[in-house]
């Protein structure tokens, strides 16, 4: 709340002092080309809406009350049904895969915040001054940089390296931002396309590629919660600039050649109640904690004094997500075993109970933190390739082997002490197609994928694994139950594991896409090598991606019925 009061004082003395604090009109943007000015025969265009939560859109949308997103993309393109966010479900974490084609667990943003143990760095991209530096904090190539030789354009979007050109409107849309003038915000984000127009006529081209950013939903969802007006509102105004903006495309005669997607991060829980992880450790537990930024411009010796302060550093995201960091031994780059793990609080903690004498908490860590209300569902750590998932009734064991170059996944549920035998944490053994996979075999990811798209935890198997691949994941990583955030008072939050946080609305337009047409299941990682490929880029896509190329399947549709062909054993 202090950083948020010192942000809106910054802007308000920047914003009297330079005027900005007025309204954008909400209108459609103003794209004429001169004469000469080179249109590319295939382009890209991506709206990314932030936290649209897949329920509440498909009510909008069959309600009629989103005209131009159906007008303009649902009644043109492809529909993906059962479109997988990356996990976490957070907003750092996607945008930087809808930039890479990785999986966080690859590129290492595996939220707004994360602890890095071997760097001794706590990042937050929740400031001002620390929003875009998520660019120097990963290495994977972008879809810029893969279209180094082309034009290319961001408008508000925090991962944007390589572009030829990008329109942060960090001063007029952060002080609209900050003083809740969220339409605001959404209008300079359709009015920068007029800026787009202006530097395409300088130069003589119009963007091969062009991302556009609209963060309004995600604000009033954490602010009201879902079921408020001002959510509904938030994604009614989006869907209103979408059709200003490709109702000036179309004008212009740059609509027909351009590949458009709309595509979300996360959905949203309604979080009425609140539990305080750090808090907890700290002062319940009595484990020395850090939960707070630090170390990014300090001296290594400095970061090494601080951390060593602590035993556990807890690091939140979008509330509902919360990782878990555990010293055990003397260094925080020596990560801790799983019988460390297990037997962290019985050797490092105490429980406190108001004036009684601290008495020294028993049971294993993991069994201890499932048991609590707040958490879904927690995952440990095990090694490189397994780690264990686990709730109040039952426990899990993911493991991945990699198998004539291809990676493979087995689910096993295990028995552990004070849990009921045999009962699987993910809720995968009363679905049948998802059951026939706990078969002791590996399986690919599109198996997984496809068996655990209708389970209240799609594609977990594969992501979770793959999270675990990071160092800034946490030893212990926790997913809160419905209704419950991580720390903070807002109404509405992200980040877990629950179906509605993972699936997202996703929808693509444009040449050769047949109309009012659908495919089934996908992730949307895949967003990167699917764009290169359909604006004819295909061999720009960088090898070793998570995700692949969708474009064969958004063309090759049954026209009759419009339905995906099903493959052939």
């Amino acid at each position: 709340m202090a950083s948020k009061i010192s942000n809106i004082l910054c802007l308000l003395l920047m914003a009297a002092g330079m005027g900005l604090v007025s309204c954008v009109a909400d209108a459609p943007p103003r794209i004429e080309l001169a004469p000469g000015t080179v249109v590319p025969e295939k382009m890209g265009l991506v709206f990314w809406v932030d936290g649209v939560d897949i329920e509440a859109f498909g009510s909008l949308q069959k309600a009629g009350k989103l005209p131009n997103i159906t007008k303009y993309l649902i009644d043109r393109g492809v529909t993906v049904h059962g479109a997988v966010a990356s996990l976490p479900t957070i907003t750092y974490a996607n945008d930087t895969s809808f930039a890479t084609g990785l999986f966080p667990g690859h590129h290492g943003i595996v939220g707004n915040k994360w602890f890095d143990r071997h760097s001794l760095i706590f990042q937050n991209y929740n400031f001002i001054k620390t929003y875009q530096q998520v660019d120097s904090d990963f290495r994977a190539t972008t879809i810029y940089e893969a279209l180094a030789d082309e034009f290319t354009a961001t408008i508000l979007a925090p991962v944007r390296r390589g572009a030829t050109r990008n329109i942060d409107n960090w001063m007029s849309a952060g002080v609209s931002w900050q003083l809740g003038m969220q339409k605001n915000v959404n209008h300079l984000t359709t009015a920068r396309f007029e800026l787009i127009a202006d530097v395409a006529n300088r130069t003589g081209r119009w963007p091969k590629y062009i991302f556009a950013y609209f963060v309004t939903p995600d604000t009033a969802g954490h602010d009201y919660g879902t079921k408020a007006p001002p959510y509904t509102e938030m994604i009614l105004d989006v869907d209103r600039q979408i059709g200003h903006i490709c109702k000036s495309l179309e004008q212009a005669g740059i609509l027909e050649k351009t590949y458009i997607t709309l595509i979300s991060d996360h959905g949203f829980v309604d979080t009425p109640n609140h539990f305080d992880v750090a808090k907890y450790f700290s002062r319940k537990l009595k484990i020395p904690t850090i939960s707070k930024m630090y170390g990014r411009d300090e001296l290594f010796e400095k970061r090494i004094a601080h951390f060593a302060k602590a035993r556990a550093v807890v690091v939140t995201g979008g509330m509902r997500r919360c990782c878990i960091h555990l010293r055990s031994g003397k260094h925080w780059w020596v990560r801790p075993t799983e019988k460390e793990i297990d037997g962290f609080l019985c050797k490092h903690s105490a429980f406190s109970h108001g004036n009684r004498p601290l008495q020294p908490v028993r049971g294993d860590t993991s069994d201890w933190l499932a048991s609590m209300e707040p958490v879904d569902l927690l995952m440990v750590r095990l090694d490189d390739n397994r780690v264990r998932v686990q709730n109040d009734k039952g426990a899990g064991v993911i493991e991945r082997i990699v198998r004539d170059g291809k990676k493979l996944y087995r689910y096993r549920v295990i028995n552990r002490h004070r849990v009921i035998e045999g009962t699987d944490p993910l809720g995968y053994a009363s679905n049948p197609k998802a059951a026939a996979l706990i078969d002791g075999e590996y399986h690919d990811a599109d198996t997984w994928l496809a068996a655990t798209l209708d389970t209240p935890k799609p594609d977990c198997v594969v992501q979770l694994i793959e999270l675990n691949d990071s160092h800034r994941s946490g030893d212990i990583v926790l997913f809160a139950a419905d209704g419950w955030a991580f720390g903070g008072t807002e109404k509405g939050g992200h980040g877990g594991l629950l179906r509605h946080e993972i699936i997202v609305p996703w929808i693509w337009a444009g040449p050769g896409l047949p109309a009012k047409s659908s495919i089934t299941a996908a992730r949307t990682v895949d967003l990167m090598p699917t764009m290169l490929h359909l604006i004819g880029r295909r061999e720009a896509i960088p090898a070793g991606l998570d995700g692949k190329s969708l474009a064969e399947r958004l063309k090759r549709l049954n026209h009759k019925g419009h339905k995906e062909h099903k493959e052939k054993n």
